[in-house]
């Protein structure tokens, strides 16, 4: 593990010293003394990945392989177990990792990066115990075609083997930050080895989260888009949003736009759609097609009515009504004609608006600036919230 490596040969047999032995040789001589006792300490070294360990919770993420520089040498211990407990670069077959040794315990610290590609790195047979041919492992296969993520000058990025991404940046124009997640890259990488750039509508599915940064979205059904500011923006071929045991509020200061081929909105209850400020009474909507029934009788009734006063007409029009009115009056009784599944605000009752308070400072950003001498704004009263 741990090793000492020397830079020079001795040569101090070499170099003869004459009986009277001259200067330059005895400095020559002394500086040869010097070269052999320097050593460099290596604290890793390159291992080779012959096996991962993913189906055993105690040791999983661990590796077996061999040392590249000394194949020969024997190991503290049969596995080399990940570093970090908590993120982990899980290598495959043939991949280098960096490995150090803790406590009579080995463990890698990462993957090497051989090929400077995000998708493998790996360097088969290295240290002569694998089979140049052999496979990555059990599922893992190498796809060329995974690009490296372009990036500007102070970005973070964490990038997968598989053409999936987050970046931790900014916006280069005006320096305000930004956060890209990507997962599938555009397919206009896959033939031309060059860096890949996000984009939000080639991608297969994006988040961008923005401070200070307009950004476009096309939908080949609708005018494209562009969202600017603040703002969190998903893209991808489906959408899902499931509260699985609670609620899910979609609310916002301005508009609030649903655009589709088709809107469906199913309520399992009664009285459960319900449309304007839910402070106001609800009333129910109308049930156009009861409401027909209903107008389609009351015609009916009326229309008996001037037969009455004919002798000739008089009983088939008592039949008429007599037949119609049960069904009318029940439909007014049954109030059928309403629909009581969709609910609108009561247009008549006026909400009071009451404006919203504003968020208090945190009193701990207050202490430091005042310790630093950074100028505090007035505290807020109880008239500011009231305003």
């Amino acid at each position: 593990m741990a090793n000492y490596t020397k830079p020079f040969k001795d040569l101090t047999n070499t170099t003869p010293l004459s009986r009277v032995a001259r200067q330059s040789e005895i400095s020559s001589y002394v500086k040869n003394i010097i070269n052999t006792s320097h050593v460099d300490f290596h604290q890793s070294e390159a291992f080779e990945v012959s096996e991962v360990i993913l189906d055993n919770v105690r040791d999983f993420g661990a590796v077996r392989g061999t040392f590249v520089d000394d194949p020969e040498q024997s190991m503290v211990t049969d596995l080399v177990l990940p570093l970090m407990p908590n993120i982990m670069h899980i290598p495959v077959v043939g991949e280098h990792v960096a490995v150090i040794e803790y406590n009579e315990q080995l463990y890698y610290t990462g993957i090497i990066n051989r090929n400077n590609s995000p998708n493998v790195n790996d360097r088969l047979g290295t240290a002569g115990n694998i089979e140049p041919n052999i496979k990555y492992g059990n599922t893992f296969k190498q796809n060329l075609k995974v690009r490296r993520l372009a990036a500007n000058e102070g970005d973070v990025t964490v990038e997968g083997r598989f053409g999936n991404s987050i970046r931790l940046g900014s916006n280069i124009k005006n320096g305000t930050p930004n956060i890209r997640i990507r997962a599938g890259q555009d397919t206009q990488y896959d033939d031309v080895n060059i860096l890949a750039k996000e984009n939000i509508n080639k991608d297969a599915s994006s988040i961008y989260l923005s401070t200070n940064e307009p950004v476009s979205i096309f939908n080949p059904s609708f005018p494209n888009k562009r969202v600017e500011g603040k703002s969190i923006v998903l893209n991808s071929d489906k959408l899902f949003f499931n509260g699985k045991n609670g609620d899910v509020n979609i609310r916002a200061s301005k508009d609030v736009i649903i655009e589709g081929e088709s809107v469906i909105i199913n309520a399992k209850k009664g009285q459960t759609i319900k449309m304007g400020d839910p402070r106001a009474p609800m009333l129910p909507t109308v049930n156009g097609q009861k409401l027909f029934e209903l107008f389609t009788g009351l015609m009916k009734l009326l229309s008996a009515v001037p037969k009455i006063s004919n002798p000739a007409t008089a009983v088939q029009a008592g039949k008429d009504i007599l037949k119609e009115l049960p069904k009318v009056t029940k439909q007014v009784k049954n109030k059928e004609f309403l629909n009581m599944q969709v609910m609108t605000a009561d247009p008549g009752f006026k909400v009071p608006n009451i404006p919203p308070k504003k968020p208090l400072p945190d009193p701990d950003v207050a202490l430091a600036k005042k310790k630093t001498g950074v100028k505090i704004k007035k505290k807020p009263s109880l008239g500011d919230l009231k305003q």
